[in-house]
């Protein structure tokens, strides 16, 4: 490389692979090797998402981002980026649309508003701030994917209140393997705005443990649920996609999506 010295580098963590990004290490100067001390205490899910950021006087740069789930080699990463690429190009020509998918919070600070302090609860489903997550913010994104959905089912159930019964509108969505989702995440229709919840994640191919074809178990949400309120925010571009601009919360604070959790403006 022939940027001049000095070299300083910065580990930087995040719950999605796409940031926000979250400095775990101290500046290290021409230093090549950090460890981390830190035990972590997380779900199952895949919500741990690490890279090095790398500052020269001139220009700065990121590694790729890795994750402690599985690696692959340059062979086998170039057949993931060719297996994802195809099923997007099949996706954009035949049987998928244009979505978009919230990632809920997992870590970040807590919502004073509804949390009770001895048990850790959160007491009100729909709070104006964290929409009942019990996180600030509540959601990261939204990120655009493309979705394939399968004919809709519908089952006869008892309702959770137990006064009588429903039949809620259930189906199959397929996207690839990033960003990886999990349960309680929330998948958009951009073209009818209908919002839904996952509930169950398979995948479908992965190789050497790495996610390469989701497909997700996903419930309607009524338009009465808080996420309706989570409102998309333009990100000044021109194009009203609102990529990467954030969201709105019900009080109107916004909720910028490349910003370390917390950090509402």
């Amino acid at each position: 490389m022939a940027d001049p010295a000095p070299w300083t580098f910065v580990v930087e963590q995040a719950q999605v692979s796409e940031g926000p990004w979250k400095e775990i290490s101290p500046v290290l100067t021409n230093t090549v090797v950090f460890v981390d001390d830190v035990k972590r205490i997380v779900s199952k899910d895949h919500v741990l998402f690490f890279r090095i950021k790398m500052t020269t006087p001139t220009a700065t740069y990121y590694s790729f981002v890795k994750a402690p789930y599985g690696d692959l080699n340059r062979r086998e990463y170039l057949i993931v980026k060719d297996i994802m690429r195809r099923e997007v190009l099949q996706q954009d020509d035949m049987a998928g649309i244009l979505g978009r998918v919230w990632i809920r919070a997992t870590s970040g600070p807590r919502c004073t508003n509804c949390i009770d302090p001895i048990t850790g609860n959160v007491t009100v489903s729909n709070c104006r701030f964290c929409l009942g997550v019990g996180r600030i913010p509540p959601y990261l994104g939204p990120y655009d994917v493309y979705l394939t959905f399968t004919p809709s089912r519908r089952n006869l159930e008892l309702s959770q209140d137990g006064l009588g019964l429903q039949q809620p509108y259930t189906w199959e969505i397929r996207l690839v393997g990033f960003p990886y989702l999990k349960d309680k995440d929330i998948a958009l229709d951009i073209a009818s705005d209908k919002r839904y919840i996952i509930d169950g994640v398979n995948n479908e191919l992965e190789i050497r443990r790495i996610p390469v074809i989701q497909v997700l178990h996903a419930n309607e949400l009524p338009v009465s649920d808080p996420v309706y309120k989570l409102k998309e925010l333009d990100d000044g571009d021109g194009d009203g996609d609102g990529y990467g601009g954030g969201c709105v919360l019900p009080d109107g604070s916004i909720v910028p999506s490349l910003v370390l959790p917390g950090g509402i403006i």
